[in-house]
């Protein structure tokens, strides 16, 4: 029996597709090197670990690499003998495409739990689940970075997301977040916004 593997990076998506196959062997991050947009994930990679320690899930990062990406992450889930891939997009169909041909050379199976379910509807079902740290922003959309979204006040959230006419879940990258608190797992870490920072068209919070 091979391992359940899901990709990781302390937002609420990827944690909200680990949770509903829960529980998991391993969280992966991946660490592209071609990607220009900063990644606040990978910037508060320590509180991302710090939340994986936290599930007591291991965590491996792994590098990759201009024009070897799916071959090298190929390798990785053959190595480490996958037997499934959990993932968290939901309506990127590039993505999506992109791990089931990963999955089908590793030997694996692709689960996207989150695939074509409806934004709001979708929302609603993580913020039932766990409170979120909004972490990273495109310009224009300052007001939103550092707010804390959860069961009490997520459809306020819905409402100024509406207003400002942007994707409820934010597929297109409009924001990005940290899960720090997971009701149904006892688990809850201590985060806050320690520093603002504007990189390539995002400003991005530091956590502490």
């Amino acid at each position: 029996m091979g391992l359940k593997i899901a990709l990781f990076s302390g937002g609420k998506d990827s944690v909200y597709s680990a949770i509903l196959f829960w529980p998991v062997d391993l969280f992966v991050v991946f660490d592209y090197d071609f990607i220009g947009l900063a990644s606040p994930h990978l910037i508060n990679l320590r509180k991302s670990i710090e939340l994986a320690e936290a599930l007591s899930v291991p965590v491996t990062v792994l590098k990759i690499h201009k024009g070897s990406a799916m071959k090298e992450q190929i390798d990785f889930f053959r190595k480490i003998n996958a037997s499934k891939i959990i993932a968290g997009d939901q309506g990127v169909k590039d993505h999506l495409d992109y791990f089931s041909k990963i999955a089908e050379e590793a030997g694996a199976e692709l689960e996207e739990p989150l695939w074509a379910k409806d934004p709001v509807k979708l929302l609603k079902e993580e913020a039932s689940r766990f409170s979120f740290l909004i972490i990273g922003v495109k310009n224009g959309l300052e007001s939103l970075l550092c707010k804390k979204v959860s069961r009490e006040n997520v459809n306020d959230f819905l409402r100024t997301l509406e207003k400002m006419k942007l994707n409820p879940i934010g597929e297109a990258g409009e924001y990005h977040t940290f899960v720090y608190n997971i009701y149904e797992l006892g688990v809850q870490i201590k985060v806050r916004c320690k520093q603002k920072i504007a990189i390539n068209g995002y400003k991005i919070a530091f956590l502490e």
